[in-house]
């Protein structure tokens, strides 16, 4: 009986319950009526919600006397009280206002309009756009004063970020990458985070934005804030898109008209030359692009991501997985990533954040074979024919090219076999403590732990006798590096009589970096082809090398700045640290860097009355950060070793491998800015303009030794002074009206980078060796002058005939070029002494654009949407080494298609490039000059995608798009992509910059996708 009774009880409550309850149903539209998806409806105090859908309608089951949330970015949240109400429509109020927009920046975030630095700042939506293993692509042209340099078409690829140009000498020139507040090492890619999970990219531009960053921030700072959760319903999201890339074929010589260029070489030095060869006897011969490049490459992205939360506790959780194949036979990269943020809110004083981003990456290095493709003979075969075979492994069927040194490249794909893999983990924990009202204390801890490791393996195989590895090598690298961030912060915020706004930061942080590595390689592999058995212990080789290292670098830093507003109208900011680093000696580790900006909102005055304008800003600052971007141990000397055979003996001998400099200290820039933000039609035109000038002192540069020192390498030094000046410009149109909302964003820049200031004994500062040109350098850094200019012979066209040839004397009648014949170079003796040498190198191109800048424009008509990113560069000049070979044939190497037809010749005077020879006694393509500079200006459309909205029951969102990628570039350039950098190892970006070697080009891509949220 009495279980009888508790029955009836409990049902009788939970009839009360559910009669308690109410579903309620409405639709979200904004000012003008339009539906608005993906709001937030949550009723308050509990975890409950719902995500409105694509037309904007939400349904949500309540309490009779609950309150309803209703949130969304660019509106002002409302809260409404339910009152038994079954239908409650909503009509959210724009809070459009830009000024009014949080934005994060070092070590804290503020409203737009307490911001009197430099920076720009890039909604993650717009970043998703661009498919790439690497976010910083999707920022080129979005941002005035960011250039984005492209590192190619191959996987995993990872650009260059430049921020308003060059002032540093040294290999690294990246920004400071700081995610979630986190600083990250340097060289971080930012391969390592997912485009779909990145909420806003801000970029601080200028030294009063990044001086509260001090050391690491002299190239600019790079912020990156995620995506987290928000109190509501549990939303998961879908992205998933497929596509293929492809590169147009760059067309090369045939067979005969290999054969036709090798004759007309010989025929031109020597009319009865014997040496020639007969057109009939190749056929078409071989395709090697055919052979080599694959017509399409696949690439697959998807990504999903759950969120929510309550009050209490919000969670965001995301797992990524990106496939990117070459377009050989080898090479590709893998990726998958994974970012989990919780926030905890403790108590009404205390919260916790706990990020954790783990990531692993895989990737087969993608040979650069585009080169030796365009180059080798195409008179022979793939292989050698099945009879020769007889003896030898499948590394040495390949036939071997006759008539120039170029490898087989069929055969140098077989025998690459090269593995990477990366295990990353990134930990970001974070306590806020609300002390009072005012006073904020906050901790941060951030880990950073990597583990690389690479391998290769080199079988063995034999072309030719000088073609063949007798004995095969197997090589094993492994690098981990843990690096950790404790930052310890308080903040005081207040506003007091109404009109006075005052923000103080202040803190102390410590950033430690440490790494090791070990390399190994042993010979004597038991099996060329069981991968099974390519491991250093079961190498039975004698020769065995080992190396391995430790380093560890740190820097302690304190902080201070403050942010004073008064009414609105006028606005300070200031800031000091005060670093400390390990990398230079006891007595030059301490660094101060200052800075300070002022902003007046003209607008905001009373006598300032104006129906157009109702934006109006100046703002100028001044500030400094440091540069330590040197080796960590730049300030010892090093004793390296080697191995050898002296006398029948191995010998190991020491020698001393590197030059400290014991008087390193500190690179200082200094930055000034200037600039104006004008709003016009309620802020649907905006305009925004910045002049800068930064100045580096004490540049820190890797300075090549004298041959007579005896020691291998370069010494770090400080060398001199670098200035960078420029405008930034951002202009933006972005306004809807009922169904169609448009948005057209320009941004265009100019910068200039000089050497105002060199060390005695560094006036001049050469780079970038070509031994093909008689081991002359074809960059020059000279005071007063554009740094890295390209420097070589200036030609007054080509000799047309004996009188010019005899013409061209100094003024006692010395012919200048005495090997010169009909069809060669004319070169400009610079100095008129009659004697072409070194003396006569000049200034014959600049890298720099005279300004470069994006398009970017967004349309949305009721379901439809499309987005377009343009973006170019202008004025700039490109060295193209290709030129060096693929028109002269030189060392009998392959030409492009149609070559005949843009030579000298007696019947074609008016050609660009001179006469074929084989002997080229006038070193036509011996000597550097502007016979291969060519103008690199370029248009390119990088990503335009078309997307459609339908409906699906149960989803909030369910989007249809197709896009492509780089699929129009409108150019003079000859090259095969006018996006030339290309920076090895060891080469510093001013050596690098503008100079084309021939590289795996930017890929056109072809894509669809779909995006579903639930």
């Amino acid at each position: 009986m009495k279980q009888i009774a508790l029955i009836a009880f409990s049902m009788l409550c939970i009839s009360f319950t559910m009669m308690a309850q109410n579903t309620v149903k409405g639709t979200i539209t904004d000012e003008q009526g339009q539906p608005v998806p993906g709001v937030n409806v949550l009723e308050k105090n509990t975890s409950n919600g719902f995500v409105s859908d694509f037309d904007g309608n939400y349904t949500i089951t309540v309490e009779d006397n609950a309150t309803l949330v209703f949130s969304y970015v660019g509106f002002k949240t409302q809260e409404v009280s339910v009152d038994n109400r079954s239908n409650i429509d909503i009509t959210l109020v724009a809070d459009n206002e830009q000024l009014d927009e949080i934005v994060v920046i070092g070590y804290g975030a503020v409203k737009r309009d307490r911001i009197a630095t430099s920076m720009a700042s890039v909604d993650g939506d717009e970043i998703a756009k661009q498919v790439a293993s690497n976010p910083a692509e999707a920022l080129q042209g979005r941002a005035a004063g960011v250039q984005v340099l492209s590192s190619g078409g191959s996987p995993g690829a990872s650009p260059q970020i430049l921020i308003r140009g060059i002032t540093t000498g040294g290999l690294n020139t990246a920004p400071l990458i700081v995610i979630d507040g986190v600083l990250q090492p340097n060289g971080t890619s930012l391969n390592a985070i997912n485009s779909q999970d990145i909420k806003s990219m801000d970029i601080l531009k200028d030294a009063a934005a990044t001086a509260i960053y001090g050391s690491r921030a002299s190239n600019g700072v790079v912020l990156i804030t995620t995506k987290r959760g928000e109190s509501g319903k549990t939303t998961i999201n879908f992205d998933v898109n497929y596509g293929v890339q492809g590169w147009d074929k760059i067309e090369v010589a045939d067979a005969p008209e290999y054969v036709q260029i090798w004759n007309t070489r010989r025929l031109n030095d020597d009319p009865n030359a014997t040496n020639l060869l007969d057109p009939n006897e190749f056929g078409e011969g071989t395709d090697w692009w055919d052979e080599v490049v694959e017509d399409f490459a696949p690439v697959i992205n998807a990504n999903i991501r759950a969120s929510g939360g309550s009050d209490k506790i919000k969670y965001a959780a995301s797992v990524s997985f990106f496939d990117q194949q070459s377009n050989y036979s080898k090479g590709w990269y893998q990726r998958v990533t994974g970012r989990f943020n919780v926030d905890f809110k403790i108590s009404d004083k205390i919260n916790l954040k706990q990020d954790l981003s783990p990531r692993v990456e895989r990737w087969e290095n993608t040979p650069n074979l585009l080169f030796n493709v365009l180059r080798v003979d195409p008179t022979i075969p793939v292989f050698i024919p099945q009879s020769e075979r007889v003896g030898r492994n499948i590394y040495s069927i390949y036939a071997l090219p006759e008539r120039n040194l170029v490898s087989n490249p069929v055969g140098q794909l077989a025998r690459q076999f090269t593995d990477n893999s990366f295990f990353g983990l990134f930990s970001n924990t974070q306590l806020d403590f609300q002390i009072n009202s005012k006073l904020k204390f906050t901790s941060q801890l951030g880990l950073n732990f990597d583990a690389y490791t690479w391998e290769t393996f080199n079988p063995t195989f034999f072309i030719g006798p000088n073609r063949q590895r007798e004995i095969n090598v197997y090589e094993k690298n492994v690098t981990q590096s843990f690096d950790y961030v404790i930052n310890n912060t308080i903040t005081y915020e207040n506003t007091f009589h109404d009109k006075h706004y005052l923000n103080l930061l202040g803190g102390v942080l410590f950033d430690s970096t440490n790494s090791n590595f070990l390399r190994a390689s042993r010979d004597g592999i038991p099996s060329d082809t069981n991968e099974n058995l390519w491991q250093l212990n079961a190498a039975v080789g004698e020769t065995i090398r080992a190396t391995g290292n430790q380093s560890t670098a740190n820097i302690l830093s304190g902080v201070f700045r403050t942010i004073y507003s008064f009414d609105n109208k006028y606005t300070l900011n200031a800031s000091v640290r005060v670093d400390q680093s390990s990398r230079f000696p006891k007595d030059g580790r301490t660094g101060i860097f200052s800075s300070a900006s002022l902003a007046w909102d003209v607008d905001s005055e009373d006598w300032f009355k104006s129906e157009t304008i109702n934006n109006l800003r100046f703002k100028v600052g001044v500030g400094e950060v440091g540069n330590q971007n040197i080796r960590i141990d730049g300030q010892f000397f090093s004793i390296g070793s080697d191995f050898s055979v002296l006398g029948g003996q191995a010998v190991v001998s020491n020698f001393l491998s590197q030059a400290g400099n014991e008087d390193l200290k500190w690179e200082t820039v200094r930055d000034k800015n200037f600039g104006v933000d004008l709003g016009f039609l309620n802020n649907a035109l905006t305009l925004s303009a910045e002049y800068y000038i930064k100045t580096s002192e004490d540049l820190l540069f890797s300075v090549e030794l004298p041959n007579y020192t005896g020691i291998p390498g370069t010494v770090d030094q400080n060398v001199g002074s670098f200035e960078s000046k420029g405008i930034d410009i951002a202009l933006g149109y972005n306004k809807q009206w009922d169904d169609f909302s448009l948005g057209v964003n320009l941004t265009l820049s100019t910068g200039d980078s000089k050497a105002v200031e060199l060390a005695p004994g560094n006036e001049i500062i050469l780079g970038l060796k070509r031994e093909t040109l008689g081991n002359r350098f074809v960059k020059i850094t000279e005071l007063g002058q554009t740094v890295g200019l390209f420097q070589g012979y200036e030609t007054a066209g080509i000799f047309q005939n004996q009188t010019e040839l005899n013409s061209h004397t100094s003024e006692d009648g010395t012919i200048i070029q005495p090997n010169a014949q009909i069809g060669d170079l004319r070169y400009v003796d610079q100095n008129g002494d009659g004697v072409l040498n070194d003396d006569d190198l000049t200034i014959i191109g600049n890298p720099f654009p005279d300004f470069y800048g994006g398009l970017n424009v967004n349309m949305q008509y009721k379901k439809f949407d499309m987005s377009m990113q343009w973006y170019g560069t202008f004025g700039n000049d490109v060295y193209n080494a290709n030129l060096e070979y693929n028109r002269s044939s030189n060392q009998n190497l392959n030409v492009l298609a149609g070559t005949a037809d843009v030579v000298w010749s007696p019947t074609n005077t008016g050609a660009r490039f001179p006469r074929l020879t084989d002997a080229d006694p006038n070193g036509n393509y011996q000597n550097p000059s502007d016979l291969f500079i060519e103008d690199g200006s370029y248009l390119r459309l990088r990503n335009i995608q078309f997307g459609y909205n339908f409906d699906v029951k149960g989803f909030s969102r369910c989007r249809l798009y197709v896009s492509g990628q780089n699929l129009i570039t409108i150019t003079n350039y000859t090259g095969f992509d006018p996006e030339v950098q290309n920076q090895p190892r060891g080469v510093n970006i001013i050596d690098a910059l503008g100079v084309d070697f021939g590289r795996n080009p930017v890929a056109k891509t072809y894509l669809i996708g779909l995006n579903l949220t639930l």
